[in-house]
């Protein structure tokens, strides 16, 4: 199969290309085209998600054995999921070493996503994972950087990887949880952070981290919180949907990460506000007037069996008996998915609606990354 695939018919096509076609049918044309037209598609076309190992280890051979082609790649994305014990066939291995060797070479990378499938405790001696490329490569234009399900993590390659990392701004390790230390000069560009409580509080100090997602565990040690306030610039936006949120809890992160402007939540009180009602949440006030800066408050991912039910007076006399705490507060967002904003010229409460739809704060992006 022949396509004589010039730059400005590519470019006319390239939209269409990235939202329409399935890998399948990228892979049927590539293969039919020259090496000096597969580098010209190479330059300007965004790798596309890659479901498949067949695909992967055709993508990263081809790389390496091309790697002029390296030079013009800009996004890699691949997310996998393995039957169990799957990662233990023998060939599993060729795929990693193909795809560690086309890392190494793809230095001009712009967004790296790598979810692998693999479980981040070893299970057998010899667990399969993913080896980082060596120290001597430089990624200066990788912005976005997301690494799960790569197998057991070897600490000083993963320190090693994140210290050759000077441009990324946007960092997700969802399932690393053990201690980490970077050098000073690493990560200096970093806004935003999603990750477990124990690799924030080793990550954030003296980076100019805006945006926080904590993952994982329920209790976390005023240690850790204490570090976390040592940011260079104030932590403005605080995402606890991955986590249930006890008061206690709520309440040491008030007494740390007092700056944040928006906070997100989801309380561990699913059964208690289900037979309670909602209108035991007046109990936060105090907990929200430690919050000197917050103008959001998102309660939306707290799951309760009445989702989708409001009740407009409580919320509005929590929207009011809260901002009385918090006299910066101008939206709530209820776990009925029921939003509220104060309106400043009369000074009141309304219920924010766009057609059928509630709308949630436009700051929480679906993949976790917060900001551009």
């Amino acid at each position: 199969m022949a396509i004589d695939l010039n730059a400005g018919q590519y470019l006319a096509a390239d939209s269409a290309w990235r939202t329409f076609l399935p890998n399948e049918t990228l892979t049927t044309i590539c293969r039919g085209l020259s090496p000096s037209v597969l580098a010209t598609v190479a330059r300007k076309l965004s790798l596309p998600h890659l479901h498949s190992h067949t695909g992967t280890l055709r993508c990263c051979q081809t790389i390496r054995l091309h790697s002029h082609l390296a030079n013009g790649l800009r996004k890699l994305h691949i997310r996998w999921k393995l039957e169990y014990g799957a990662y233990y066939a023998p060939d599993f291995d060729i795929f990693l070493s193909n795809l560690t060797q086309a890392l190494s070479l793809a230095t001009n990378l712009q967004s790296l996503d790598l979810h692998l499938g693999l479980p981040s405790l070893s299970e057998h001696p010899t667990s399969t994972f993913l080896s980082f490329p060596a120290t001597d490569a430089c990624y200066h234009s990788l912005r976005r950087v997301s690494l799960s399900g790569i197998g057991p993590f070897t600490h000083n390659r993963l320190t090693n990887f994140l210290n050759i990392l000077p441009a990324v701004r946007h960092l997700r390790l969802p399932d690393y949880h053990d201690q980490i230390t970077l050098i000073p000069q690493a990560l200096p560009s970093l806004v935003s952070f999603s990750g477990s409580p124990r690799v924030a509080a080793a990550i954030l100090p003296g980076r100019p981290v805006q945006s926080l997602v904590l993952i994982g565990q329920d209790y976390i040690p005023d240690l850790d919180l204490s570090q976390m306030v040592l940011t260079s610039v104030p932590l403005r936006h605080l995402d606890l949907s991955s986590m249930l949120v006890t008061p206690t809890l709520l309440r040491n992160l008030s007494r740390n990460l007092n700056t944040v402007e928006s906070l997100k939540v989801k309380l561990a009180l699913r059964h208690t506000l289900h037979f309670a009602g909602i209108g035991l949440l007046a109990a936060l006030s105090h907990l929200l007037g430690a919050f000197r800066n917050l103008s959001t408050l998102d309660l939306s991912p707290t799951h309760v069996d009445y989702t989708g039910l409001s009740n407009s007076a409580e919320e509005l006399s929590l929207c009011r008996s809260w901002q009385n705490a918090c006299p910066s507060l101008r939206r709530v967002v209820f776990p009925s998915q029921t939003e509220w904003a104060f309106r400043e010229e009369d000074n009141t409460w309304v219920s924010v609606l766009v057609g059928e739809l509630r709308r949630r704060p436009a700051f929480y992006s679906p993949n976790k990354f917060i900001g551009s």
